[in-house]
């Protein structure tokens, strides 16, 4: 998140540093991102996402708690190190790691999130929500971990921020993020409405080694799959996910464009997007290749079969931006 091409997309307040209180800096004296110009990504990169290589999680693991709210089972744990990890099992965990590294390859903020393939978690004893996906001896398989409590990305308590009401309306950096979201069918687009309950949160971060407020999507979990009503949409699915991609771009004329999107607040995300917002987006899309994206979805847990579908249906929708653009 540190680079010396910085777009600022609000006013800057210099001499603005943060206080050990978390809460202390929860206004708006601090400048506001929402995008900054990223770095090239290396393999590494794609590997492991937005946290590095350095941070990755280390046995062994031990238990702290089990955490509420979600419809996937989670819990809290320490690893080796002394670091702290929300750790979520289930069909989200491919998407949400894939979903972190996505966005940070096009410039927008994510959280350290890893796929760890199995391992043992000490401690676990009367277990309730996470009975069934941790055996009795804390052994687990297929796991989402995101780092939490760093000092370089701290979570802002009860600031939501909504996809109509906040300090980016009209840009496209805003705009390209409203497109990822689609690109990517995640259907889980709560936000302000939801109070505590958004995926649209703030943290307080470092942009070019100064402090700031990073404006961040904190849940891909329900990507790669089926968008649509409650009945119809999933998560980790490329065949569903390829399916909708006939209907991604549905038309184009006088400058506005339909897309065929559906999820929460879809009208808001879909919601004033023009073909220069299309054309800003692709120039950050450039530079991605299928290897990439390939090398993304391994080191989230995908196998090479759907490593390989879920790339080509990306690059589909990627080229029906590109027809867009023309």
């Amino acid at each position: 998140m540190r680079t010396a091409a910085v777009i600022l997309l609000l006013l800057c307040v210099e001499g603005v540093g943060f206080t050990d209180d978390p809460k202390a800096v929860t206004n708006d004296s601090l400048p506001k991102f929402i995008w900054h110009a990223p770095r090239p990504m290396t393999s590494a990169d794609w590997v492991c996402g937005p946290g590095g290589c350095d941070r990755r999680p280390t046995p062994p693991f031990q238990f702290l708690k089990e955490d509420g709210g979600g419809t996937n089972p989670k819990m809290t744990v320490r690893d080796a190190r002394g670091l702290e990890w929300s750790i979520k099992f289930g069909a989200e965990a491919i998407p949400e790691c894939f979903g972190s590294r996505f966005a940070t390859a096009l410039g927008y903020f994510a959280e350290p999130t890893y796929f760890v393939a199995q391992g043992k978690i000490e401690g676990t004893k009367n277990l309730k929500a996470t009975r069934h996906v941790v055996n009795k001896d804390g052994s687990f398989r297929h796991v989402r971990f995101e780092l939490r409590g760093e000092k370089d990305l701290v979570f802002v308590p009860h600031r939501p921020w909504g996809w109509t009401d906040n300090p980016f309306l009209g840009t496209h950096e805003l705009a390209g993020l409203k497109i990822v979201m689609m690109l990517l069918s995640n259907w889980d687009a709560k936000d302000a409405h939801e109070g505590d309950d958004s995926n649209n949160n703030i943290f307080r971060g470092f942009v070019d080694g100064a402090p700031a407020l990073l404006y961040s999507v904190t849940d891909w979990g329900a990507s790669l799959g089926r968008w649509g009503g409650l009945m119809r949409r999933d998560q980790s699915d490329c065949s569903g996910y390829t399916h909708d991609d006939t209907n991604f771009v549905k038309h184009v004329s006088g400058g506005g464009i339909e897309w065929g999107y559906e999820g929460k607040h879809s009208q808001d995300v879909e919601s004033n997007l023009t073909i220069d917002d299309v054309h800003w987006l692709l120039q950050q899309l450039d530079r991605i290749r299928r290897e990439d994206l390939h090398t993304g979805l391994k080191a989230s847990g995908a196998t090479d079969r759907q490593a390989s579908c879920w790339a080509a249906a990306i690059e589909n929708r990627i080229q029906q931006l590109q027809a867009v653009a023309r």
